[in-house]
């Protein structure tokens, strides 16, 4: 093993990570819901079996090690499970546990696991913040600190919702079928939010070591062209999604500099964006106007596509941009959006004009306790001449950072004030 190497323990827990959760998908989907419990026990057994076993050398394929692995404790704890007489009559015989378990795990059969669970969880029973809390956790792989990273909430109350999700789902006897119109687009808008959070988390979000993870953005936007092949699915409102991933993406490689610090818009190296990504989101966006509704996601890959196509920063259409969020605050108001809206004021109208909307919206206790509110705020505070305020602000932002690329980007900005 090379000094760069991640060790075995590091290993597993990047596996676990991105593995975890489709193999917990796989198996609930051959066990049903009420079986949650057991399919992440069986996972679990399985990734404590890998960190036992590559102590001292790790596997040529370790994901697929992983994979064999969970195959085998499954058909060990469903054996012994079969007697309580608790799991399916479908999974009785030898040859028929072998093959459903076999089917289950196929790399074929992973995103439609992944898109069948999350449909499931979307139970009537259950909130919409539930549904989504769930999905983030057993389809995506969050822990709770980070899903209430994404909420702007505590993990207490994630806990609690985590808590009622299992109980309610241990009620329910088999996976949702997908195929049923009415049910899909009742659960649609769940499983939708639940993407864009987990692109969200990939695209900037809390892990204080890897704040841009690309797999996860690449897994929300495969799940989502997936969900476009389910007729009953609204393809309009999906291309949208679609399209905000692909553009918000194309950029993704443009996001850290050489020291894996976060650079602003303006000093990205738009050459650099992704052309094929940007193709293909402007495809899926054209296919998003064939609906009747204007959604959330329209407007963000409005926005989206607003700044990719772009030239520069200067040349960037604010017009357009702050009428895309006057219409999207009006369909989800909240801090962030209004933020957002703050800063396009900010270039449409003047830092003043966007200072003054950024303080419309300061006494949001959730905004308050991001970084980004107190960065932006700074940003306007310094480009109005209020230097003080604009230090403290920077030095709270810099408190407040999630991780060291955050807080480098932050601690760059004061320091250039103080010079």
């Amino acid at each position: 093993m090379t000094r760069g190497d991640p060790g075995p323990n590091e290993l597993v827990a990047d596996l676990f990570r991105h593995e975890s959760a489709h193999l917990v998908a796989a198996l609930t989907g051959v066990l049903g819901p009420s079986q949650l419990a057991l399919a992440e026990d069986v996972v679990h057994d399985a990734l404590l079996a890998a960190m036992d076993a590559w102590r001292f050398e790790l596997p040529r394929d370790p994901k697929a090690w992983l994979l064999q692995t969970a195959k085998n404790r499954a058909i060990d704890r469903i054996r012994r499970e079969r007697r309580f007489g608790t799991l399916a009559p479908q999974l009785a015989s030898e040859w028929a546990l072998h093959v459903a378990v076999e089917a289950a795990l196929s790399p074929e059969q992973d995103a439609q696991n992944q898109l069948a669970m999350m449909l499931s969880i979307c139970d009537e029973g259950l909130s919409i913040e539930t549904h989504v809390t769930l999905i983030l956790r057993f389809l995506c792989g969050f822990s709770a600190k980070e899903i209430a990273s994404a909420f702007m909430l505590d993990t207490q109350t994630i806990d609690r919702r985590l808590h009622r999700g299992r109980a309610h789902l241990k009620q329910l006897r088999r996976l949702h079928d997908v195929s049923d119109p009415a049910r899909v687009r009742a659960r649609q808008p769940s499983v939708l939010q639940a993407l864009y959070l987990q692109f969200n988390e990939g695209y900037h979000g809390s892990d204080p070591v890897d704040p841009l993870q690309p797999a996860l953005c690449a897994d929300a936007l495969r799940l989502a062209e997936l969900l476009l092949e389910i007729p009953a699915a609204s393809s309009a409102e999906v291309h949208a999604l679609s399209a905000l991933f692909c553009l918000n993406a194309a950029r993704l490689g443009t996001r850290l500099d050489a020291e894996g610090v976060f650079l602003p818009l303006a000093e990205q190296d738009r050459s650099c964006w992704d052309r094929s990504l940007i193709a293909r989101g402007l495809a899926h966006l054209s296919a998003s106007a064939t609906g009747e509704q204007l959604t959330r996601w329209h407007l963000e890959a409005g926005i989206a596509w607003e700044h990719t196509a772009a030239p520069s920063l200067a040349a960037t259409d604010w017009a357009r941009i702050a009428g895309y969020y006057d219409a999207l605050l009006l369909l989800n108001p909240n801090g962030i959006v209004a933020m957002n809206r703050a800063l396009a004021i900010a270039e449409l109208q003047g830092a003043q004009a966007g200072r003054e909307a950024l303080l419309e919206v300061a006494d949001d206790e959730r905004l308050q306790r991001t970084p980004f509110f107190w960065g932006a705020l700074a940003d306007l505070d310094a480009r109005v001449g209020l230097d003080a305020a604009a230090q403290r602000h920077f030095e709270h932002a810099v408190e407040l950072s999630r991780s060291r690329a955050e807080r480098v980007a932050y601690q760059r900005k004061l320091a250039k004030l103080r010079n």
